[in-house]
């Protein structure tokens, strides 16, 4: 059978995807699993590495079944996977232990010492990373102060990523853009930094070996052939974090674009030809999938599920209409937005569900609904929230073209791009075009780029992009100005908000406070 399909295997933080597309972009069959997250405190987040090796040999074979049943005219493999995750591992690739998630928050102590080791702007300028526990470098330093057998019995520290190539090919392998997440990558010469290495005690040798973004890393072994179905070895290409792969995926291959991929959380990133750095540190530099570029990039840890928060908190009524309409609940609740004008009636509401990353870099930092009075409605409350996470996503917005230049479009994708509304907000909130992808799977599309350029089947990535790129002809939205303004405004307000609350210690008062309750 001649080899006419890419499988893309997507490992996120709620569940594994795999996709299989053509060799012309069409998705010809997904698959996907959800598996859960072991929280053993409210910011301390564990993972069973096993449920993702599981969840990629079951949504694989149930893909291929779905599409033709028969693997032979799979091409590549090529995978991706969240970012900053890590485990450790042992010769054979085996978990030593749980996988400690990027969101976890427990070591804050441990980015103290490398903030006294260092200082922020030389952990920055080398790493292009802010001195944050979202990173890979404070997980391993928490992980030798409190679990030294482990620490000093890993043969590797792997990332998801990682981790499912070591499964499949029983190579030690990780790409730039996933090394570029560790807080121990050189931004500027793509290279493991022995120095940070030596300094903290993380052996570069338990680092794996770092490649460019779209490489061959080898093929599928036998064992896992038998597995997947597989009749024979096929190539298996590393493509890397979802978000540079979605970024990829979104054409972000060039300057003045940018995407805004909103799922889980938000991530914001835009092209650049060489390293920037933020004077203020507010926004991170990241290796782009495209190898030999650069991102510059902010994230935002809560956002669409501050959105399924409310969902699942406030509106079982609706998520019982929805079931006996066959419809999405979201459709619902969007409706009610429609009911309330921009600026929410005054309600601002700042989405810090799970502390900040940029541009505040605040782990204590907390959600806040603000300006509420009795005559405020119900769809006043959901357009808040959503303006809430466009809000704190233009910030980082403007940051970043302060950085790389003025920005013409922004490209969207992720679930909370399928509601019109949401998109119409971003517009007025960014003063900017807004086009959404026909692909909502903007990583997997990536991944497919990535895969087909690096075995061949096309000469350039640019061609890639070219020929495999296709967004929704009535997908593009233009802001309105009198409302752009009134965004504006209440931007500054949103701003004021969080500013006050940190000035004045309140976050700190109520951690104090929760400690105290959780003691008693």
């Amino acid at each position: 059978m001649p080899e006419t399909a890419i499988a893309c295997i997507d490992v996120g933080t709620t569940g594994a995807r795999t996709l299989i597309y053509s060799l012309q972009g069409e998705l010809l069959a997904q698959a996907y699993e959800e598996y859960t997250s072991i929280f053993l405190r409210p910011t301390w987040i564990d993972h069973d590495p096993t449920t993702w090796i599981n969840g990629v040999k079951n949504t694989f074979v149930r893909a291929v079944k779905q599409f033709s049943g028969d693997a032979d005219s799979i091409a590549a493999i090529s995978v991706i996977s969240q970012r900053s995750t890590v485990t450790p591992v042992d010769a054979q690739g085996t978990p030593l232990a749980n996988a400690m998630l990027w969101q976890d928050k427990r070591a804050i102590s441990q980015t103290e010492h490398i903030r006294s080791e260092l200082g922020d702007e030389e952990v920055y300028r080398r790493t292009g990373l802010r001195i944050d526990p979202y990173f890979t470098l404070p997980k391993l330093l928490w992980l030798k102060e409190n679990n030294p057998q482990v620490f000093s019995q890993a043969r590797k520290f792997l990332t998801v990523h990682d981790l499912v190539i070591n499964h499949l090919t029983g190579t030690f392998v990780t790409d730039w853009t996933q090394a570029s997440r560790t807080m121990l990558f050189n931004i500027e010469r793509l290279a493991w930094d022995a120095g940070l290495c030596e300094r903290f005690g993380v052996p570069v040798e338990a680092l794996p070996e770092a490649v460019p973004p779209g490489t061959v890393v080898g093929e599928v072994s036998a064992t896992v052939c038998k597995e997947l179905g597989l009749r024979h070895p096929i190539p298996v290409v590393a493509a890397g974090g979802d978000q540079q792969a979605a970024a990829v995926g979104l054409g972000i291959v060039v300057p003045e674009l940018m995407c805004v991929n909103t799922g889980t959380g938000s991530f914001i990133l835009a092209h650049t030809d060489k390293p920037a750095f933020d004077p203020e540190r507010r926004v991170v530099c990241t290796a782009s999938a495209v190898a030999g570029k650069w991102l510059m990039e902010a994230g935002i840890f809560t956002s669409g599920s501050v959105y399924r928060w409310f969902r699942d908190t406030f509106a079982m009524v609706e998520k019982n209409a929805a079931e006996a309409l066959s419809i999405d609940t979201y459709e619902i609740i969007n409706s009610e937005v429609k009911n309330s004008p921009p600026g929410a009636d005054g309600i601002v509401f700042i989405p810090h569900f799970a502390g900040t990353a940029a541009p505040y870099w605040n782990p204590g930092a907390s959600g806040v609904i603000f300006g509420l009075s009795l005559g405020h409605t119900r769809p006043a409350v959901i357009r808040a929230l959503l303006e809430g996470i466009t809000l704190e996503i233009n910030k980082n917005i403007r940051i970043i073209e302060e950085l790389v230049g003025p920005i013409r479009e922004i490209r969207v994708s992720g679930g909370a791009a399928r509601s019109s509304t949401f998109n119409q907000i971003q517009a007025d909130v960014y003063g900017k075009p807004v086009l959404r992808s026909v692909s909502e799977q903007s990583s997997g599309l990536g991944a497919l780029i990535l895969a087909a350029t690096a075995i061949g089947k096309f000469s350039t990535l640019g061609q890639a992009v070219d020929t495999l790129l296709e967004f929704d002809p009535g997908g593009r939205v233009h802001p309105r100005d009198r409302f752009h303004a009134v965004y504006q405004r209440v931007g500054e307000l949103h701003d004021a908000i969080y500013q006050a609350l940190n000035n004045a210690g309140v976050y700190e008062k109520a951690a104090g406070l929760m400690n105290f309750l959780r003691s008693g």
